[in-house]
């Protein structure tokens, strides 16, 4: 027993002698002779310098620890900098008792001062490109075989990574404050907290990924993480990896953000076009969901949950970024959609506002970004139960949208309003070298008395409207597709009634000679255009009661925006014999209307005194001028029954017509405006200049 003591006494010496002597040895050799060495090695393999300029030490011990300083790496000779990395101090401190079995476990890693540059020239090579690698060396058995370190800790400090593209004109700064990275092992979660900015925008990220086992193996590993950036606070929880080569994500995903104007801001670092940009959603937003990515290309957000504002959308998103073009499909919910929130309302009382084109026209003339349309495919299903614009309640809203190769088709657009339906399609095709638009809108029993008192005009009138528009056009800007516009607009309403407001407004003297409930009745409302070419033409303008009848003829040209329009209302009651029938020719601009009294018409029918304003047809903005005479005048009388005919869809002009007769055999008078306005003086001139300054004031201009 003492002589297998003294045996084991005699190794344990020899082990520990030649611990000693190895440790010894290992002290006495200077590691900077291999400086030179490591650096030919480094240029063999990338054809770049490697430069250790400062000391390569070696501490021995149970933990050993090795350390560089002052480490630099050369860019490519195109590069904008001399060094493509550049490390101020690098230290690993190791276990030794592991080696002995040829496992490596690294304590910790430090890397402090680290500079490194990623670029691209304009034509589009990498500094990160080092070419081909060597072809002629020989494989070693068993050198594939290599354990995996175990890394406990590593902590990077004041590390900062450029990436300049100058084919895009494009560079980003990432600057590390700290990064901390914990582990216990190759199959014990990793611990991580990062502190940083890019391009000057701070972000943190906090939380536990999946071991370094795990990740390294391809598998899925679990992933929880919390991060701020951009003034957006980030949540993932859930399942990442590269399963069979193709990159997967199961994860809840979720975003806070206390204003999205203050994250656009931020982002604007990254995007210089989002800068300024005018939000109309305001205040807060927050969107949860399940997020899963299925390989490089296809993603899908599932149990979507968005409040922006006012805003609450449910739903589900699923892209396919591969292909030609990216595939998006979606569907879409919101139980109130208010747009009034949304979107800055309208002052009414206000000015109108001045027309943004330079030229002085309502319809723009710039491009449409149709080649947008081309940039992928979708199809879109959006539902909302209720909607609000300027004040007017819409519910049951469905839109369906497809957009294929540049084919933009909503059909269909539905919805109910004020009791009616609304249902219609739209198609905007920029498939081909000029695009086309078609519009198909129906309205069906709109109850317009709801809409003007949603409106807080609930003394006007009360009755239901028809509106029917079917046009088509083409062109490349609004002004184009409306100078090309061909088809029908109709709308049409009966059986109505005008109240109390309606008359005051028109004229205080018909409240008192609209005596019956007939004189107040809407017999009907009809006015239709007949596109082509851009000139819509009036085939019906008629609005009857039981005690008057306007009827109004001429066009309007989408292509130039001038109007040329007469407005000519009859008496159709001889308790109206008192009021005075005046006939208005409307022309200018759609953006400076102008209303003139025609006085040749008019000579007969007014005598002395000072006219007053009369009313509007509001429909198409068209005028119907009716006022109480200084004196005993003879109104037109003209009992016809226009609403027959406008509502059969055939022409309506004034006075008994027969077929293929113009307002001009008829009545004697011109059908169109005079082609400059008639000079006059006395009380003619008055009642004229009265009555268009009122109109002008009533209508806003």
């Amino acid at each position: 027993m003492s002589k297998a003591i003294k045996i084991l006494s005699v190794i344990g010496v020899l082990l520990v002698s030649l611990v000693v002597a190895g440790v010894a040895i290992l002290k006495s050799i200077d590691f900077n002779q291999y400086k030179d060495a490591i650096a030919e090695q480094a240029k063999a393999a990338t054809g770049r310098d490697l430069t250790i300029a400062g000391d390569l030490s070696l501490s021995i011990s149970l933990t050993p620890r090795v350390g560089v300083d002052a480490v630099s790496f050369a860019n490519a000779p195109w590069g904008s900098k001399p060094d493509m990395i550049s490390v101020r101090h690098f230290s690993a401190e190791m276990s030794l008792i592991p080696l002995l079995s040829g496992d490596i476990k690294i304590n910790q890693v430090i890397l402090e001062g680290v500079d490194v540059l990623a670029e691209k020239d304009k034509s589009g090579k990498a500094n990160w490109d080092f070419g081909a690698p060597a072809t002629d060396q020989k494989a070693v058995p068993g050198e594939g075989k290599v354990n995996l370190p175990v890394v406990d800790s590593v902590s990077l400090r004041n590390v900062n990574v450029t990436y300049k593209d100058a084919q895009v004109g494009q560079e980003y700064v990432l600057k590390l404050a700290s990064v901390d990275l914990q582990s216990g092992g190759l199959s014990a979660p990793l611990d991580l907290m990062i502190k940083g900015a890019i391009n000057n925008q701070a972000f943190t990220v906090d939380g536990q990924i999946g071991s370094i086992g795990a990740i390294g193996g391809g598998d899925m590993f679990p992933v929880k993480l919390d991060i701020a950036a951009l003034k957006v606070d980030i949540g993932i929880n859930g399942k990442i990896g590269v399963p069979d080569g193709k990159p997967r994500a199961d994860i809840k995903l979720t975003l806070n953000g206390s204003s999205l104007a203050e994250t656009l801001d931020a982002a604007a670092a990254f995007e210089p076009g989002l800068e300024g940009m005018e939000l109309p959603v305001k205040g807060a937003f927050k969107i949860s969901s399940m997020m899963k990515l299925d390989g490089p290309t296809k993603i899908t957000l599932g149990d979507l949950e968005a409040a922006i504002g006012p805003l609450a959308v449910k739903g589900h998103i699923s892209a396919d970024l591969g292909g030609n073009r990216p595939v998006i499909n979606a569907v879409l919910k919101t139980d109130t959609l208010n747009l009034d929130k949304l979107l800055p309302r309208r002052d009414t009382a206000a000015a109108p506002a001045p027309v943004k084109n330079g030229d002085g026209r309502v319809f723009p003339n710039d491009p449409l970004p149709l080649e947008g349309l081309k940039a992928a495919d979708a199809k879109v299903k959006f539902d909302s139960g209720k909607m609000i614009v300027d004040g007017m309640e819409f519910s049951d809203i469905t839109v369906n949208l497809t957009l294929d190769n540049g084919r933009l088709t909503i059909d269909p657009v539905g919805a109910v309003v004020a009791g009616g339906k609304i249902n219609g399609s739209i198609l905007l095709d920029a498939s081909k070298r000029t695009a086309g638009l078609k519009a198909n809108i129906a309205a069906d029993q709109i109850d317009y008395g709801q809409l003007l008192t949603q409106r807080g005009l609930s003394d006007i009138a009360t009755g239901k409207a028809d509106l029917t528009i079917d046009v088509s056009g083409s062109g490349s800007s609004v002004r184009q597709i409306m100078a090309s516009m061909n088809g029908t607009t109709r709308v049409v309403t009966k059986d109505g009634k005008l109240e109390s407001g309606a008359l005051n407004l028109v004229s205080t003297d018909l409240l008192n000679v609209f005596n019956s409930k007939d004189d107040k009745k809407i017999v009907c409302g009809v006015v239709q255009f007949n596109i082509t070419r851009g000139m819509a033409n009036a085939h019906a303008i008629i609005f009857e009661t039981g005690g008057l009848s306007v009827v109004g003829t001429g066009s309007t040209n989408l292509a130039d925006e001038t109007l040329k329009l007469r407005i000519d209302p009859r008496s159709r009651k001889a308790n109206l014999a008192t009021v005075a029938m005046v006939p208005v020719n409307v022309t200018g601009t759609f953006a400076k209307p102008d209303w003139q009294v025609d006085m040749v018409s008019a000579a007969g029918n007014v005598a002395t005194g000072a006219a007053r304003t009369a009313g509007a047809f509001a429909t198409m903005g068209l005028s119907l001028l009716v006022e109480k005479a200084a004196k005993t005048v003879v109104a037109m009388m003209d009992d016809t029954d226009y609403c027959t005919s406008a509502l059969a869809g055939k022409k309506v002009v004034p006075g008994q017509m027969k077929a293929g007769e113009t307002p001009m055999q008829q009545s004697g008078t011109p059908s169109s405006p005079p082609a400059a306005k008639q000079e006059s003086s006395g009380p003619l001139d008055s009642i004229g200049k009265s009555l268009g300054s009122g109109l002008k004031g009533l209508l806003g201009n």
